[in-house]
């Protein structure tokens, strides 16, 4: 089993490619092997991730958990077993911090889940291409696929208790959930960011690209694991605080994905990397 400790000692600052791509998803939902919800389902899906990563010369990293069984309210059992997929890119300067940029990979029962989550794992990989094409780097990246998201955080939370017992400083972290649908076109996301820095970078990042802001507080997703360890984070979704939430969401029909909306996401992050990763 990997550790926080092996990830950071580790270097990985080669450029991040996955053989897949938003238009891919929107077409084809089954391109991440469809539904990601059992077992089997996400160790394919984590499978592929790192064979694809392992083909680009990445070293794609799995940090499996096994939390054993639990039984649910409804009175059902919740296997909490999984895998989270790491890479790593690395500061080009001694003592620097991390920064933690992630998304879930895995679906609810019955959803091939391409807005919920395709589209946050996919902007993940195109922000690791991003960063590591930054030719100087004041902190270290940090790029996690989560597991089992979608069953209480599971993999997230596992993540984020591991680095705080591992004691390494971390910066922020950044997490986008469900970027694919603008129902109304106005290209507008929610952002939940608390005040200080990180809201003033996304807020002058987005004002700079023209990208509508709502703010908003939701604990539904990862970076919500996060904050339970007293780490600042940040979550990229789409506008549901203006109730322009994806129909399809959960459902067998999440099958498409709003490119344009979704990379203007891409851009509002990787301009806050390059302003927090910039010497």
């Amino acid at each position: 089993m990997t550790t926080i400790r092996e990830i950071l000692g580790r270097c990985t600052a080669c450029l991040l490619v996955l053989a897949l791509s938003a238009s891919a998803y929107a077409s084809d939902p089954g391109v991440l092997t469809g539904e990601r919800a059992s077992i089997q389902q996400r160790a394919e899906a984590a499978d592929m991730l790192v064979a694809q990563l392992n083909r680009a010369g990445i070293e794609g990293r799995r940090m499996a958990y096994d939390l054993g069984t639990v039984r649910r309210e409804e009175g059902s059992l919740l296997d909490r077993r999984g895998v989270n997929i790491v890479a790593k890119v690395d500061a080009t300067v001694q003592h620097a911090q991390t920064i933690v940029i992630g998304a879930h990979y895995d679906t609810v029962a019955g959803s091939p889940g391409a807005d919920d989550n395709a589209s946050g794992a996919y902007a993940v990989l195109k922000l690791a291409e991003r960063v590591a094409k930054m030719p100087r780097r004041r902190h270290n990246v940090v790029f996690v696929w989560f597991d089992q998201e979608e069953v209480g955080l599971v993999g997230s939370r596992v993540f984020a208790k591991s680095w705080k017992r591992s004691g390494e400083s971390l910066h922020s972290m950044h997490n986008i959930d469900m970027i694919g649908f603008d129902g109304n076109g106005d290209g507008r996301f929610d952002l939940d960011v608390p005040d200080g820095e990180l809201a003033d970078l996304y807020l002058a990042e987005a004002d700079r690209l023209g990208i509508p802001i709502a703010r908003d507080t939701f604990n539904g997703s990862d970076h919500a694991s996060f904050r339970r360890m007293g780490f600042r984070a940040v979550c990229l979704s789409q506008d549901f605080s203006n109730k322009d939430a994806n129909p399809d969401w959960h459902r067998h029909t999440d099958v498409e994905i709003d490119r344009a909306y979704m990379e203007s996401g891409i851009d509002l992050v990787s301009g806050v990397m390059e302003r927090l990763l910039a010497p």
